[in-house]
């Protein structure tokens, strides 16, 4: 079976560095990998928990390698028997990173790394908060990169306002999304009468047909929901630092921007609304933290 690259290298970090490990010390090593010997995400990125890194990649290919049965099924990750030694297949300078890894942290215990990890590495914390609505689309990222733009401000809720929250990427449909929060200390909640029907979308081309669709959601959706906008600013009032989410990434193509230009024009809506972007997205250097109906 031909092995991707990505699978090739952490089945080669699991065998090299014992074959059996916890699902803990697997994270750690595989962060330490990517963060401080190869330095780059190019395989895995992680959100930073305070129990340790960990990347909703790694444990979604560790799934997949168990149904492929490379991996045995146990809360552990172990290498299912056979004869193939997988960093034959790595190219040179893999095989050197994979080697300082294995040098550097086979004989040290959990407690050695993780306080390696901690002072190398700390918790990421927001920025000094300022209560306000956010908005957020996840296209073009990755899960990690996405709670960590929510966790680098300070979000305390998050309100998905997708009509049907579902999503082919991994990562965004309703169930992973709140899963993932949930262990950022992030609520989730799903507000489907702020969406927009998708058959709605399907012909949209150009900006005039996006700007014809805002409108009838703002003229025509918008005022049969005055109850669950009211509830939206209420939850912004209480839990202060609150962002809405749907797929775009550009807020001019999303109509999460009209529903928080709604709330916006409320005369008893003070706060600000700024629009976020992972940093791993190819715009983030032209939108990322770009204010708007401030």
């Amino acid at each position: 079976m031909a092995l991707a690259r990505r699978t090739r290298i952490v089945l080669s970090v699991l065998q090299e560095l014992g074959g059996d490990l916890g699902d803990r010390r697997m994270q750690n090593l595989l962060f330490l990998y990517c963060k401080d010997v190869v330095k780059r995400d190019e395989f895995y990125e992680f959100i930073r928990f305070e129990e340790g890194p960990c990347s909703i990649q790694a444990e979604e290919d560790k799934a997949v390698l168990i149904r492929q049965k490379m991996l045995e099924l146990s809360v552990r990750w172990i290498l299912a028997p056979n004869s193939v030694r997988y960093a034959i297949d790595l190219d040179f300078f893999e095989k050197i990173a994979i080697q300082e890894l294995k040098n550097k942290w086979t004989l040290k215990d959990d407690s050695e790394i993780e306080c390696y990890i901690d002072e190398y590495y700390p918790v990421l914390r927001p920025m000094a908060l300022r209560p306000g609505l956010f908005t957020i689309g996840y296209e073009g990222a990755s899960p990690e990169a996405y709670v960590n733009a929510l966790l680098q401000r300070g979000i305390a809720l998050l309100v998905d306002v997708r009509k049907n929250a579902f999503s082919q990427k991994f990562g965004f449909s309703k169930s992973e999304m709140a899963s993932m929060l949930g262990r950022s200390g992030i609520q989730y909640l799903h507000m489907p009468e702020l969406g927009i029907e998708s058959e709605k979308r399907q012909t949209l081309r150009s900006q005039r047909d996006y700007d014809d669709l805002f409108k009838s959601y703002v003229h025509d959706t918008l005022p049969k929901q005055s109850v669950t906008l009211d509830r939206l600013r209420d939850l912004v009032f209480e839990r202060h630092c609150v962002a809405i989410t749907c797929f775009e990434a550009n807020p001019d193509h999303c109509h999460r921007s009209h529903l928080a230009y709604a709330l916006k024009r409320r005369v008893d809506f003070p706060y600000r609304v700024e629009h976020l972007m992972p940093c791993n997205h190819p715009k983030h250097q032209k939108l990322d933290r770009q204010t708007f109906f401030a």
